[in-house]
């Protein structure tokens, strides 16, 4: 009877340890500067991540200015699933998992975050990261 009992709490431990365990937390030990999605971001660093709060329906909306003209790195960190989209004034531009996108300065964008309610998260990441690439000669330019 003793060893059905221990079976079943380490069993038990198990479950907790593995429901506890979210793929899509804040990457632990980095200096990397996160903002909410509930205020705009004006003139961010070059590496930085915006924070969206995903656990209730509907689009969750954040939006960029950012200082200069530059090519920038935008990538999902987490599920895949989660829908993320850019917005510029005349285009939408879907990111399945990261892209590049050379946005000018001085201009808003909107970043797009939904769940469509596929996934359980509470938080969900996006990392923004300014790429040494010239602006002039990227194309295409996201206007």
């Amino acid at each position: 009877m003793k060893n059905h009992t221990r079976l079943l709490l380490i069993s038990l431990l198990g479950i907790v340890m593995l429901s506890s365990a979210d793929c899509n937390k804040h990457p632990t030990g980095t200096d990397i500067p996160a903002f909410t999605y509930l205020e705009p971001v004006v003139n961010p660093p070059d590496t930085f991540q915006i924070v969206y709060n995903i656990s209730t329906y509907g689009d969750k909306i954040a939006k960029v200015s950012f200082k200069d003209n530059a090519v920038w790195l935008v990538e999902k960190l987490g599920a895949e699933q989660v829908i993320l989209k850019a917005i510029s004034d005349t285009v939408t531009h879907y990111i399945e998992r990261y892209d590049t996108l050379a946005m000018q300065g001085g201009k808003q964008y909107l970043f797009v975050v939904n769940n469509n309610n596929y996934t359980n998260y509470t938080n969900y990441f996006v990392q923004f990261t300014k790429l040494p690439i010239s602006y002039e000669t990227f194309e295409p330019k996201f206007k």
